[in-house]
């Protein structure tokens, strides 16, 4: 082969491996809604079904903005805000007039387990943060779910749906203003 062959040959192979393992290094922001089923493994001894798995579903959406601002609105079936602001994640109920704030060993923001992902196969790619280890499918260059084990051993799956990636999003999204009287719970 010559060398211009090879010299092109090696610039696809890089172009490529590019393309494969940097899913999310050209997402600055992402906005869509998602459907998150959470399903425990653990069964109630007093069920006959030994398939019965108790479900949760949850609805809501999510806005996240590089580098590392993360805004998931769950509205049903409960109200519930959960902001990651570098590393620190919020969890504030509004109905119950609480939040929890705790720090994070390291980024576990949406958009960090993105730029994360390797090839795993065909539309799948993996991406580990911390313990958890996430599946994500993704259809062109949108992510449309993502699956993964909670440190309850639930199983969680997110599926996205109107996804809108690199659009405007104003950082005034990612401020937490919580009701009067909203009792703050540090960790």
């Amino acid at each position: 082969m010559s060398r211009v062959k090879i010299w092109v040959l090696i610039l696809g192979l890089a172009i490529l491996e590019k393309n494969l393992y940097a899913l999310g290094e050209n997402i600055k922001t992402f906005r869509a809604d998602f459907v998150q089923k959470a399903q425990n493994e653990d069964r109630d001894s007093n069920q006959d079904d030994s398939n019965d798995y108790e479900q949760i579903f949850y609805r809501g959406s999510i806005e996240a903005k590089a580098p590392n601002l993360v805004k998931w609105t769950y509205v049903d079936p409960v109200k519930k805000e959960i902001l990651v602001v570098d590393k620190k994640i919020i969890i504030y109920e509004p109905n119950l007039y609480q939040a929890t704030i705790t720090r994070l060993k390291e980024e576990a923001d949406f958009l960090s387990i993105l730029r994360r992902a390797t090839p795993k196969g065909d539309k799948k790619y993996i991406s580990k943060v911390g313990k958890t280890s996430y599946l994500l499918t993704v259809e062109g260059d949108k992510p449309t779910s993502i699956e993964f084990k909670d440190e309850f051993n639930n199983e969680i799956l997110i599926v996205f749906s109107n996804v809108s990636i690199n659009v405007p999003i104003d950082d005034k999204n990612f401020v937490f203003t919580p009701k009067e009287g909203t009792d703050i719970i540090e960790q």
